[in-house]
């Protein structure tokens, strides 16, 4: 176990590879670290183990397996720093928990699984795996490949570019702009303005309280929920149909809600949020 008098909130970075780290952020004056194998009777699990680098200067707490652990996972590494840490993940074939409220969070993963309780902010380059995070004070900047992305509620804008990631957001309190060619965009609720383009991709937006929508992709079907019964639509599909159960709004619409949708193969479906 390590040990490190921290009485302001620190940035741990860890660069890591067949690991499985706990993190927890509170309120507290040290930082600690404990590196154990997950089996203790591999020889495997405890070399990676072993030669995992600990190490703290200014401010800064590094961790780096030196030997890159098993897919399942061959050395657990547990962390406690206090509230308000920055994180700087650069992980492989790894599972991260991290509780509690943490400042800006770095994200760089290959594979494998993060789980952020809340953020200050998010940046995030992402080959596949999945992350999930609670709350987004500020931000979010994500270019994905095949990632997927949970968020349960953000306050500041989202910008996320991907292929084949499924996204989904709980609550967008700001602007939203999302790309991608498969995979799909879910988001329950925005209060700000929605761009969303992609190839084969359905995009859903469960509750439109205030702001503009501009949604296309070729399938996958597009649906929108608007508080109030009447928007400013302007939607097309070139194969499927338009269903709009709404009221033909003047400009501006109820609350300023404008709606552009446009797709090829499937259908538009625009109704009062439930």
């Amino acid at each position: 176990m390590s040990v490190f008098p921290t009485p302001q909130p620190i940035t741990a970075a860890l660069a890591v590879a067949g690991a499985r780290v706990r993190l927890t952020a509170s309120e507290r004056t040290d930082t600690v670290v404990l590196v154990e194998p997950i089996d203790a009777t591999s020889k495997s699990d405890v070399k990676v183990a072993e030669n995992t680098k600990v190490g703290f200067d200014g401010g800064k707490l590094s961790i780096e397996t030196k030997k890159a652990g098993g897919k399942n996972g061959s050395v657990a590494i547990t962390i406690e720093v206090p509230t308000g840490s920055q994180l700087a993940l650069n992980t492989a074939w790894s599972d991260v928990d991290a509780d509690g409220r943490f400042g800006d969070c770095v994200l760089e993963m290959s594979s494998g699984q993060v789980r952020i309780d809340r953020a200050a902010s998010v940046r995030g380059d992402l080959a596949a795996g999945e992350i999930a995070i609670g709350h987004v004070a500020g931000a979010v900047n994500i270019e994905g490949g095949s990632a997927g992305v949970r968020i349960g509620e953000v306050e500041g804008t989202v910008k996320y570019s991907g292929s084949t990631g499924k996204v989904w957001i709980g609550h967008a309190r700001s602007e939203i702009e999302l790309s991608g060619s498969s995979g799909s965009f879910d988001i329950d609720r925005a209060d700000g303005d929605v761009v969303a383009s992609a190839a084969n991709c359905p995009i859903r937006v469960g509750r439109l309280s205030r702001g503009e929508a501009e949604l296309m992709n070729a399938s996958g079907g597009i649906e929108v929920g608007v508080d109030g019964d009447t928007a400013t639509v302007d939607a097309k599909s070139t194969k499927g149909s338009v269903h709009n159960s709404l009221a033909t709004a003047g400009e501006g619409g109820v609350g300023g809600v404008k709606i552009h949708a446009r797709t090829r193969l499937d259908d538009i479906v625009i109704h009062r949020a439930a």
